[in-house]
């Protein structure tokens, strides 16, 4: 059953009080593929905020409005014996993920010249790395949860260890998917410290432009890193069954990663690979063009290598362009996609079964339009990204309440 984000309201401040500083913290900023960092930022107005990373991204497309404080290295564990010194230092809390000293000293530095008034700490080791510096100065600390972290990262013991002890530590959790809040409540999390808000879009920045039935091929459009849990192989696998099938279509893959040369290849065996475009990856804007040039979404998401789907912000960007969706039931996918109204689901790696879905769609212009039509209705009801971010800022203004010790 689809499960939509469930309403927060935020407290109120005196219109004269000036708005609390948060900090919002991640390994790296600006990346294509986290484009949705960037847009929380943007549409945040309840709070002041500004960026502490270890990465800016080179390539970031659109300018952010808020400072970025870039801390340099990598943010990740260093090898060798120090490391080993960091995770005992980390036995009395059983954090074993905490930042090594010279950087927990540099980030208290830090926070004590910018006093922020809260942390929201993106994805679920970068908040165990920091959280021994909000709790050294008494921030609260809103972990965001993604994807990765509550799935494939979890194969990891030592950040497996340190989640599941200090996760009533963290003053809140924001999860993408109701699969996700599941898990935290399993794991010991008060329920009334999880929030499930997906990450969002700007619905009004990607508008449907209708094309004429018969207007060339039936184009597909796929989004997403070319890496195995994103099942760009299926994908192309399907869209080659259909072709052979007698469908006229075409197929834009947008996205970079390391599967790319293997997808050529496999295009090229099963004779399609004049039919398949590969973008690799293009700045926001140019994704909105392309989605509204395109006719059907596709994404056969897999539970592989541990990984899961939280949030497909793709397939909202998708929907909100009133494409139709064809995708796999996956993770957060089936709180996005209600089968048969706002797109099709098949099962993983059914490749058969999404040939199928495809050429339904081909062949029937009309459905493509109702299932797209009801995916951007639903999509501006419950995923648009300004009313995601006013949750978001509710969470965060509870947190700084309750440390308060405001009612």
């Amino acid at each position: 059953m689809a499960i939509a984000a469930r309403p927060h309201t935020p407290i109120t401040r005196p219109s004269r009080e000036p708005a609390p500083a948060l900090w919002v913290v991640a390994r790296r900023f600006g990346a294509v593929s986290e484009v949705w960092m960037r847009r929380q930022v943007n549409a945040m107005s309840a709070l002041d905020p500004r960026v502490v990373c270890w990465e800016r991204h080179p390539g970031e497309s659109e300018p952010v409005r808020c400072p970025v404080h870039v801390l340099g290295g990598s943010g990740r564990d260093d090898p060798g014996a120090a490391r080993w010194l960091d995770r005992l230092g980390g036995l009395p809390t059983r954090n074993f993920a905490g930042a090594p000293r010279a950087e927990r000293e540099a980030l208290l530095n830090l926070a004590r010249r910018e006093r922020p008034d809260a942390m929201l700490v993106h994805f679920g080791h970068v908040a165990l790395r920091v959280l021994p510096v909000a709790q050294t100065l008494g921030v609260p600390l809103v972990v965001h949860f993604h994807g990765l972290d509550l799935s494939q990262s979890l194969r990891n013991r030592w950040y497996r260890w340190s989640l599941w002890a200090n996760l009533r530590r963290f003053d809140a959790a924001v999860c993408v998917g109701s699969h996700q809040r599941r898990l935290l409540l399993e794991h010991g999390m008060p329920a009334d410290r999880v929030h499930l808000i997906p990450c969002g879009v700007p619905t009004s920045e990607f508008l449907p432009t209708p094309r004429e039935p018969g207007d060339g091929p039936v184009r597909f459009i796929t989004v997403g890193r070319l890496v195995e849990w994103k099942g760009p192989h299926r994908t192309i696998e399907a869209f080659a069954n259909a072709v052979e099938r007698g469908m006229d279509a075409t197929l834009d893959l947008v996205g970079d990663g390391p599967m790319l040369e293997e997808l050529r290849e496999i295009t090229r065996r099963l004779r399609v690979a004049q039919r398949v475009v590969f973008h690799r990856d293009q700045p926001p804007r140019a994704v909105r063009e392309m989605l509204r040039a395109s006719d059907v979404f596709l994404l056969h998401s897999l539970n592989a290598q541990g990984a899961s789907e939280g949030f497909g912000v793709a397939i909202a960007e998708a929907a909100a362009s009133a494409l139709p969706v064809i995708a796999t039931r996956c993770g957060g996918i089936e709180d996005q996609v209600i089968h048969g109204r706002t797109g099709l689901l098949v099962d993983q790696h059914d490749t058969r079964a999404m040939s199928d879905a495809m050429l339904a769609l081909a062949r029937d212009p009309d459905l493509r339009r109702a299932l797209g039509d009801a995916g951007r209705a639903r999509t501006v009801e419950h995923f648009d990204a300004t009313n995601q971010v006013r949750a978001l800022e509710g969470v965060l203004l509870n947190a700084v309440a309750a440390r308060r010790g405001v009612a």
